[in-house]
């Protein structure tokens, strides 16, 4: 066990490595059960980051990036499999999105004196994580569509967000804004929701398997 300015740091053992990897493989089929639930319930709020948020939290930045980033490739295969939906090679690149609230949720919270300071101080920093991942996935697809989308040919029919761009459109904003104004409110509801379920999710699994192989600097 090492100390860095005060904390405590354990080195991680085969039997930790292994935990985090099935957390991590856990937290991946869920996030495609709660998408998949949200999508058939038509819901306006997409879910699929819940678990990436609650890893993130539990085992740091590399857990949370591979869940974000295996998440939209394996949701078009279960789509194509269970609804017969083509498989469509751009809406993969969503996860991009996933990578950076990943990244934001992580940085954020890595000083778990900090954050888990006070009831307050949790709360104050899941809002701020939740607002600003919301602004940043926003900004992140809707560069997206405006330059990568128009040289994909296809583009699959479960991006609800479509309709009210075209909306938009008719306001002569451009594209980018056409994207990324109809994104703000329901990737800021999504946002809050997904924080605060993966950060209860962070606590419930920390009381039943406490993570000890991540430093609280």
């Amino acid at each position: 066990m090492k100390k860095y300015n005060g904390s405590f740091q354990t080195s991680a053992t085969g039997l930790d490595i292994l935990k985090i990897i099935m957390f991590s493989i856990a937290a991946l089929f869920l996030n495609l059960v709660f998408a998949y639930a949200a999508i058939n319930l038509k819901l306006i709020i997409f879910l699929d980051t819940v678990f990436t948020v609650a890893i993130t939290f539990y085992a740091g930045l590399i857990p949370g990036v591979l869940v974000a980033l295996f998440y939209n490739p394996l949701m078009m295969v279960v789509l194509c499999l269970i609804k017969g939906a083509g498989f469509f090679l751009y809406d993969s690149f969503y996860g991009l999105c996933g990578v950076v609230i990943a990244l934001i949720t992580w940085a954020l919270s890595r000083n778990k004196e900090t954050f888990l300071y006070s009831k307050a101080s949790t709360i104050f920093y899941l809002i701020v994580i939740a607002f600003t991942s919301a602004i940043a996935s926003c900004l992140c697809a809707s560069i997206l569509d405006t330059f990568i989308r128009p040289l994909i040919s296809q583009v699959s029919e479960f991006g609800f967000t479509d309709n009210l761009y075209y909306s938009f459109q008719t306001l002569n904003l451009g594209d980018f804004l056409s994207f990324f104004l109809p994104r703000i409110p329901i990737t800021v509801v999504d946002r809050l929701v997904c924080t605060f379920a993966g950060y209860c999710i962070y606590k419930l699994v920390s009381i039943i398997s406490p993570n000890t192989t991540i430093s609280r600097r």
